[in-house]
């Protein structure tokens, strides 16, 4: 009688780790999904820093070219109204 209830705590005990196996499996997959979802958030995030970062020194560049042609032109206009 005593190896019958043993046998039936085992067979308790491993059903009960088999779905204790199978809850931790879903949670580490589901973890897994979350991840590789971050790692693509974070790569487009990069993405745009850099698209970003390309067009405020793009800007800035066309900024100080623009304000040198603009007192260029100044300095133009100035010496053309001391000349009449």
């Amino acid at each position: 009688m005593a190896a019958k209830k043993v046998d039936a705590l085992e067979e308790r005990l491993e059903g009960e780790m088999n779905q204790i196996k199978m809850t931790v499996e879903e949670r580490i997959s589901s973890m897994e999904g979350q991840v590789a979802d971050f790692r693509d958030m974070m790569k487009k995030m990069l993405e745009i820093q850099n698209q970003t970062a390309a067009f405020m020194a793009k800007g800035a560049e066309g900024k100080s070219t623009n304000s040198k042609i603009r007192r260029e032109e100044d300095e133009v206009e100035i010496m053309e109204g001391c000349a009449k």
